[in-house]
């Protein structure tokens, strides 16, 4: 089949064909004597596959990735998986710069005049935002642990800085002040292999489970298949907004600088319902950190403590109702109930 037959039976141009050729997608065989273009089955059906993923808005370098693993199942959704991860983490910017801009808009027609020092604030966070995702790393070989340890990699990665009994006290208590409800939508952040998880899940909830960690991800859905578990973390969560009756997140906000988690927990509010409640276990502390505190190399040193005055600090601004409670020494849970209006924040509370 020739290149504009082709093309008129996938329903693209010649040109997109042809395109498609020169970024290396596919390689149809050329007659020898005048060099026309042959598309065999094999040819039509990788068309088909990447005519179909541009549509889904993957851009060609994804589409690459992904089609390198045909023939390996598990390795071509593992590439899927990152893909979606970035598309949402671009509509999440997205989002956040049409929210700002919108906000700017309404302050100028409110003030009767355009403001140029309003439009560098809301474009100042946004490049805050933008610098504290790309600054994340994975500072502890997370995919190693997981190919490892297996499902006890999470405890693996915690173990010089609290016992074995600490992290399972730990995970039921979360699972106990959370109380999920059979048939309620539920969302588990950092879950790695699902210890945590399979103890929500044992309720009936409607669990989704977010993993950083490609192998991690790998091992919880073998684990436990009944959970949607995708690839995403905790600074641009690959979840639509208002759609989870409660978030869960246990040891997950310490490889965060106190910058990141604040983004977090920006997430978490954009995903829980109203009158939702998250509940959050891990390594805190009651003193307000310091300005200098929490820098990206400081997680290279071990673990991130969250700040229970920061994190109250936000919260209860936006109207969340707060509790926590120790589990051990240095070892908190914190619960939090989302209003069922929002409540509105001037620039000094959102700073």
């Amino acid at each position: 089949m020739k290149v504009h037959e082709a093309a008129s039976l996938l329903g693209v141009t010649p040109r997109a064909l042809r395109y498609y050729e020169e970024k290396g997608l596919l390689q149809p065989c050329k007659e020898a004597v005048n060099g026309y273009r042959l598309y065999g089955d094999e040819d039509l059906e990788r068309l088909r596959w990447v005519i179909a993923l541009r549509e889904l808005g993957l851009p060609i370098a994804a589409i690459q990735e992904v089609l390198l693993a045909s023939g390996q199942p598990e390795r071509w959704i593992s590439k899927l998986d990152s893909a979606r991860a970035a598309l949402y983490s671009e509509w999440v910017t997205a989002k956040e710069a049409l929210d700002a801009l919108d906000a700017t808009m309404a302050g100028w027609q409110q003030a009767g005049t355009p403001q140029l020092g309003k439009l560098e604030e809301a474009a100042l966070k946004m490049k805050q935002n933008r610098l504290q995702r790309a600054a994340w790393r994975d500072n502890w070989n997370i995919d190693e642990y997981a190919a490892s340890y297996g499902a006890e990699a999470p405890y693996e990665l915690l173990k010089q800085q609290l016992t074995e009994r600490q992290y399972r006290i730990t995970l039921q208590q979360t699972t106990e002040w959370l109380e999920p409800r059979a048939g309620e939508s539920g969302l588990e952040l950092g879950a790695g292999s699902g210890n945590l998880t399979e103890l929500i899940a044992a309720s009936g909830a409607k669990l989704t489970a977010i993993e950083q960690s490609p192998q991690m991800l790998s091992l919880l859905r073998k684990r436990l298949p009944q959970v949607d578990a995708k690839l995403g973390n905790l600074l641009s969560l690959p979840l639509s907004e208002q759609a989870w009756s409660f978030v869960a997140c246990s040891f997950a906000m310490q490889h965060l600088t106190h910058a990141q988690q604040l983004l977090a927990l920006e997430e978490i509010d954009r995903v829980l319902k109203p009158g939702g409640r998250a509940v959050m276990a891990g390594f805190m502390i009651e003193d307000r950190i310091q300005e200098t505190a929490g820098s990206a190399s400081d997680l290279t040193q071990g673990f991130v403590h969250c700040s229970l005055k920061q994190l109250s600090a936000w919260f209860k601004p936006r109207g969340y109702s707060l509790l926590t409670q120790a589990v051990d020494e240095g070892i908190y849970i914190l619960y939090a109930v989302k209003p069922e209006q929002a409540v509105g924040l001037d620039s000094d509370q959102e700073s």
